[in-house]
């Protein structure tokens, strides 16, 4: 029998699900594999996996997709889990690199730009080495 390959982050707040799932008779029948946000919906979009615990953004580049089950990662309060650093004040910022893991990371950063600070900045994609020596500071 061919085993279900299911795709999940490897981050702190995944770790009670990835607990169940590794103590669950289910194991024997499934392939986990960790791995980050935005590889795991890629891995979704080119049928690498079968089940993956993906970022609500990423729904909208699969052309179907189901809830299964209970289980999320979210919050009822404020996050800081997108953050823009800067050592300048937000008027003089004129590029902003987006973390590569996480789509809903950089869609976040770009309303916030756009709509909340009204900014026109560079956005670069921080997934390659050339990023680095974008850092300032």
């Amino acid at each position: 029998m061919k085993k279900i390959r299911v795709a999940s982050v490897s981050y702190l707040n995944a770790k009670p699900m990835l607990y169940g799932i590794r103590r669950h008779p289910i194991i024997h029948e499934i392939e986990l594999v960790e791995d980050y946000p935005a590889k795991i919906a890629q891995m979704l979009i080119d049928d690498q996996v079968d089940v993956g615990l993906i970022p609500v953004a990423a729904t909208l580049t699969l052309e179907e997709w189901h809830v299964v089950g209970d289980y999320c990662i979210g919050s009822e309060g404020e996050v800081a889990s997108v953050c823009i650093f800067s050592e300048v004040p937000m008027e003089q910022v004129e590029t902003v690199l987006l973390d590569y893991q996480s789509r809903t990371s950089v869609n976040l950063a770009r309303i916030l730009l756009k709509e909340y600070w009204q900014q026109k900045v560079q956005l670069v994609d921080a997934s390659g080495e050339d990023y680095r020596e974008l850092i300032k500071g």
